[in-house]
């Protein structure tokens, strides 16, 4: 089958390589469509900005078909269309057994360490996908997993209808929180972002104000004056402006990740204010939240598909979204 493997120091390959066979507890899926991840861009920067272990296939937000369950599943059929979870959980360790499967310990993730779904074929642990309507647009039913994850960040920031939000990145994350805080009923929403190009998606699903950071330090006492309620840092490296940004008693959300990020922080700011800063990771017993919602309709994220594209051209896409002229570039094997 084709499929793009990372090969480490900033190589992606599309290439030939063997088709996976699912283990008893797996099953082999035929990939419909796999939306590319700010974290497929940070693995394959130099330096990286997020760790992998080459050579694997990257990507990890799908949405594809059953064509082969092993021996040990007896609750998926062949010819099911699912989504996936593409961490899974041992469900044994401290973490797992407290609660709190986002923090566990034992996760080998699909497209980081070991092979995920920009390819023709993947395989997943039976116990990680789950079904999902033939409805769904494939480039919507590939939202799923990243919407699941801002779904946790969303859980956490327990927002209360006519809060105001501040979110700084207009990427798929920041849009995805963008939506789902809009919906959630937040008075007014703006948005921090650099390029011009994600701005129109970003007040497409919400947004009252897209700004430039230069524009948001320039008007932030006259648009913001008491600070933001919620927070969102959708970038992994603005936690000293996500700090700024924060109202009394705000609740600041750390969900972007970049490990060569290493800001400053105002920490008295922290105590002065009463903030709350929690960082939000992965999913947390949310896929099915987020795959009712897509479902649903309640959603519109249309906007956000810039393009759709073959395997081959995966390498151009991840360039898309690494300028900024992209929100979600999804690839079609």
């Amino acid at each position: 089958m084709r499929a793009a493997v990372y090969e480490g120091e900033g190589r992606l390959v599309v290439k030939d390589v063997p088709d996976p066979v699912p283990a008893a507890d797996e099953v082999l899926i035929e990939v419909e469509a796999c939306g590319v991840c700010g974290s497929d861009v940070q693995i394959i920067n130099i330096p990286a900005g997020h760790p992998s272990t080459p050579p694997v296939i990257i990507g990890h937000e799908f949405v594809g078909w059953i064509r082969a369950v092993g021996s040990g599943v007896r609750d998926l059929a062949v010819g099911a269309r699912v989504v996936c979870d593409p961490d899974p959980k041992c469900g044994a360790c401290d973490s797992c057994r407290a609660g709190r499967p986002a923090n566990c310990t034992n996760i080998v993730a699909l497209g980081v360490y070991r092979d995920g779904a920009l390819a023709q074929y993947v395989i997943a642990p039976a116990n990680s996908v789950y079904p999902i309507s033939e409805d769904v647009p494939a480039e919507l039913a590939a939202l799923v997993e990243p919407l699941a994850c801002v779904v946790n960040g969303t859980n956490r920031a327990a927002l209360r209808p006519g809060e105001s939000v501040v979110i700084f990145g207009a990427g798929a994350i920041g849009c995805l929180f963008t939506a789902v805080l809009h919906a959630a009923g937040a008075a007014r929403i703006i948005v921090v972002e650099p390029s011009p190009a994600r701005a129109p998606v970003a007040r497409a699903l919400g947004a009252a104000e897209v700004l430039t950071p230069d524009e948001w330090a320039a008007r932030r006492a006259e648009l913001m004056p008491a600070g933001a309620d919620v927070v969102v840092d959708a970038v992994g490296s603005v936690l000293p402006q996500a700090i700024e940004a924060a109202g009394m008693g705000a609740r600041v959300i750390i969900f972007g990740m970049n490990q060569n990020a290493h800001p400053a922080v105002h920490q008295v700011e922290i105590v002065e204010k009463g903030l709350s800063i929690m960082g939000s990771y992965i999913s947390n017993f949310t896929f099915p939240a987020a795959i009712r919602l897509v479902e649903s309709g309640q959603l519109n994220l249309a906007p956000m598909i810039t393009a759709t594209i073959p395997l081959d051209d995966t390498v151009a896409g991840i360039g898309r979204i690494r300028s900024g002229e992209a929100v979600k570039i999804v690839i079609k094997p």
